[in-house]
C-alpha cells in the first residue's frame, strides 16, 4: 500500500519549504483580505502541479486542529421527522454549509433526558455552538449549556427565565389570524386543539385563544405521542358538542384529529372549519384544502444561523459577545 503523501514529500518535489506549501495549499490570508506571503505564480503553479500529480489532499482535521477549530455546531430540535423541523434542518444545514461549517442534527422527541443527552454528546465533540429547540423540563441542561461556554441560539421557542438569543414567530398574532379567518367565514363556536405541553410556544398560542374567545374558549390537549384513540376522543367530543370550527396548533395533531373527523362522515371546511398551525402534504387532500398559519422558515433559520456564526465569531476571537436579543418574525395565514 502507497504511503500517505506530506507537505513534506510535495516540498522537496518542488524544491521549496515545508512552510511555502502549506501556504499555498491553504491559501492563506490576513484578516484584511491579503496573502500572508508573496509568492510568485511560477512557484505557486510548480507546487499545485506536483500536488496534483501525487494526488495530495489536505488535511482538515489537521487545520482545524492547528486553528484551534472544529467549524461544527450542534443542532437539536424537536421531532426531524415533522415536516415543520425538517425545513429547518435542510435551511440549516445550506446556511452552515455557505458560512464554512458543518452540522451535527439530534431529535430530543421533547424528551429532557435526550435532549440533556444529545447536547453532552455533542459538547464531547467539541462542537463551537449550538441550536437548540428546548423542550419542557430542560431547565438543568440549559443551565449547563449556558456554563459550558459555548455560544448558542435558541429557535421556535424562548425560556421564560433567562433572556437568550432568541428567534422565533409571534404566535398570539398568528392565533388572532386565525380566529378573524374563522369568524369571517361564519363560526360561531371556535374550539383548540393543541399538545399538553408546558412549552412557550403552545402557551402563547393558548393565551391568545383564551383571550380572545374569553369564557367561550375551549382547549383539547393531547399528549406529543398521541395515540388514534386520543385523536377519536377528540373527535366525539367535537361532534357531540356541535363545535362547528378548530384551530389546530400544530401540524401532527391536526392531521390526527382531521383523519377521526372525516372517518365520522364530518365534511371539512363545510361541517366544521379548520385553520391550523405549520404546513402538512395532508391538507392539499382536503376540499377545499386546509388553510394553515405559515412561518417564515427559511427568514427563521437564516436569522438564527447568522446569529450563531456571530457569537461564535466573537468567542473564538476572544471578544465579548453581543447582548441577547429576540428576533421576532410575523406569520401568515395561508388560504
Amino acid at each position: 500500500m502507497a504511503k500517505s503523501i506530506t507537505i513534506k514529500d510535495i516540498a522537496r518535489e518542488a524544491g521549496v519549504s515545508i512552510a511555502l506549501v502549506s501556504f499555498v495549499m491553504n491559501n492563506r490570508t490576513e484578516a484584511n483580505g491579503k496573502q500572508k506571503y508573496r509568492v510568485s505564480s511560477t512557484t505557486r503553479d510548480r507546487i499545485l502541479e506536483v500536488a496534483r500529480r501525487y494526488n495530495y489532499q489536505p488535511s482538515s482535521a489537521a487545520r482545524m486542529l492547528r486553528q484551534g477549530r472544529t467549524r461544527v455546531i450542534g443542532v437539536i430540535l424537536s421531532d426531524l421527522s415533522n415536516i415543520f423541523y425538517g425545513i429547518i434542518a435542510r435551511e440549516l444545514e445550506n446556511q452552515a454549509a455557505l458560512h464554512g461549517y458543518t452540522v451535527l442534527f439530534g431529535s430530543s422527541d421533547e424528551d429532557p433526558r435526550k435532549f440533556d443527552l444529545l447536547l453532552r454528546s455533542f459538547i464531547e465533540k467539541d462542537v463551537e455552538g449550538f441550536i437548540v429547540v428546548p423542550c419542557e423540563g430542560s431547565r438543568s441542561s440549559l443551565e449547563y449549556l449556558i456554563r459550558s461556554g459555548r455560544p448558542f441560539v435558541v429557535i421556535d421557542r424562548y425560556h421564560p427565565d433567562y433572556r437568550l438569543p432568541t428567534v422565533l414567530t409571534d404566535n398570539a398574532d398568528a392565533m388572532r389570524q386565525a380566529v378573524d379567518y374563522l369568524r369571517s367565514q361564519g363560526a360561531r363556536s371556535i374550539e383548540m386543539v393543541s399538545y399538553a405541553m408546558r412549552i412557550s410556544s403552545m402557551g402563547d398560542r393558548e393565551t391568545a385563544f383564551r383571550e380572545i374567545l374569553g369564557a367561550d374558549a375551549h382547549i383539547y390537549h393531547l399528549p406529543f405521542n398521541l395515540k388514534a384513540s386520543d385523536a377519536s376522543a377528540v373527535a366525539d367530543e367535537v361532534i357531540r358538542k356541535g363545535t362547528d370550527a378548530l384551530i389546530m396548533s400544530s401540524n401532527v395533531p391536526s392531521v390526527a384529529v382531521l383523519q377521526q373527523l372525516f372517518r365520522r362522515g364530518v365534511r371539512i371546511q363545510k361541517d366544521i372549519k379548520v385553520v391550523s398551525f405549520d404546513y402538512s402534504n395532508a391538507y392539499a387532500f382536503f376540499d377545499p384544502p386546509i388553510p394553515y398559519i405559515l412561518q417564515p422558515l427559511p427568514q427563521i433559520t437564516e436569522a438564527a444561523a447568522a446569529y450563531l456564526f456571530r457569537l461564535i465569531e466573537a468567542h473564538s476571537n476572544g471578544e465579548s459577545p453581543e447582548a441577547a436579543k429576540k428576533i421576532v418574525f410575523k406569520s401568515k395565514l395561508i388560504v
